[in-house]
């Protein structure tokens, strides 16, 4: 037999797992069968095939640090201006993101991708303490220096 499956009699709910369902599409093989009987048994079957297991714990490239959701979940763009734009020196910080965003954004293969880049190197803390950044005003980075970086890190 191939695959496993689970059968929940409350739900009445049979799962299958990908090698199961794939088996199971020759009628010459046991788990055809196994489906069949279920479904003689059980009226209002439902049949649903198993899915990727959702992480439970997610690793940053950069920093090699292990958090319990992923850090770039939420990380919209609409979300980076909110946060931008309330704090103290938000005109500076969107003078270089909007650069990024539309401007630069030509050159780019991936917009979203440098400007959440940027983001995060400009925001370090953006997740873990936020409000870091009403007291402290990090300078902005320098926008061809961190394209460079990119360049190289994608070369």
């Amino acid at each position: 037999m191939n695959g496993t499956y689970k059968m929940d009699f409350a739900s009445k709910t049979l799962t299958l797992s990908k090698a199961f369902a794939d088996a199971a599409t020759n009628p010459e093989s046991e788990e055809y069968n196994i489906i069949l009987r279920f479904q003689q048994d059980i009226p209002n079957l439902k049949i649903v095939r198993k899915t990727h297991k959702t992480p439970t714990r997610y690793k940053n490239k950069v920093s090699g640090e292990i958090t319990v959701r992923n850090q770039f979940k939420n990380l919209t763009y609409k979300n980076m201006e909110r946060f931008m734009n309330a704090l103290p020196k938000s005109e500076e910080y969107l003078k270089v993101y909007n650069f990024l965003r539309y401007d630069a954004g030509l050159v780019q293969t991936s917009v979203y991708k440098a400007v959440r880049d940027w983001f995060m190197a400009q925001f370090p803390k953006f997740r873990s303490n936020p409000l870091f950044y009403i007291k402290n005003e990090p300078k902005v980075i320098d926008i061809s220096s961190f394209l460079e970086q990119q360049e190289k890190k994608d070369a």
